[in-house]
């Protein structure tokens, strides 16, 4: 009777073939914390800290805060940081808590420096965009599956070149600062069998048509924001080779 009553519990409360989900170990991380702030959209829009592990080329946004941690605009952190992946996160909320460990280096960013920063990192953040191909995942409020719209940039003539899902797409660019723009965005004239994709094309086009964005790269994607609203997502994908 004991073994037939353990035996309906246990079958009550697992699920067969279900997997058992282990909470991944937490590890320690050195991360560069930027000196200022980006605005950012999370559950709403905000201002989210800029981080980078040591190989990394490009910010990210973090959009929750290092516990332990008090951040004071200006200066840029080397942070020894312990990582923990939060078993039954939220749903608004992250699925990794940051808790500061030591403040490895803190140095003040004057204004002459920053600007240099920034050159040279907008630099290396462009050779590292135009060395990658972008495929369009979100286009406004929409999130693409294979869009089969992509572009990708040559800082040599200030050209992109892609496809907008149907016809070959090209145009000129202009990137300096956090901000970039297209101009004369182009297409050849072939006619598509699914109307969607037209549509499509037409509307990422008219999108892109003689306006400028800010933008980012953030956990491989490139992002472009429109009033601080983030309007196109893009990707990132290896360049074929040609």
């Amino acid at each position: 009777m004991f073994f037939e009553l353990a035996l309906t519990l246990a079958t009550t409360l697992m699920t067969p073939g279900e997997p058992v989900q282990k909470q991944q170990p937490a590890r320690n991380q050195t991360i560069y914390v930027k000196e200022a702030k980006e605005p950012c959209t999370g559950v709403a829009p905000m201002e989210c800290l800029q981080i980078k592990g040591l190989k990394d080329t490009a910010w990210s946004n973090l959009f929750t805060n290092i516990e332990g941690f008090k951040y004071i605009p200006g200066y840029r952190y080397k942070l020894l940081v312990r990582v923990t992946t939060i078993k039954n996160p939220p749903a608004d909320g992250s699925s990794i808590k940051y808790t500061l460990r030591k403040v490895l280096e803190k140095k003040k960013v004057n204004t002459t420096a920053a600007e240099k920063t920034v050159n040279t990192e907008n630099g290396r953040l462009w050779a590292f965009i135009t060395s990658k191909r972008w495929n369009l995942i979100k286009m406004g409020d929409s999130v693409l599956t294979q869009s089969g719209i992509w572009v990708e940039f040559d800082p040599a003539t200030k050209r992109f070149h892609g496809k907008g899902g149907c016809n070959n797409i090209s145009g000129g660019f202009n990137a300096s600062g956090e901000n970039i723009s297209f101009t004369m965005p182009i297409s050849t004239r072939m006619a598509c069998m699914d109307e969607n994709v037209m549509r499509r094309e037409h509307e990422f086009l008219t999108m892109i048509g003689e306006h400028n964005f800010r933008y980012d790269v953030a956990d491989q994607t490139l992002n472009l924001y429109d009033n601080n609203k983030l309007v196109l997502m893009f990707g990132m994908q290896p360049k074929e080779n040609k």
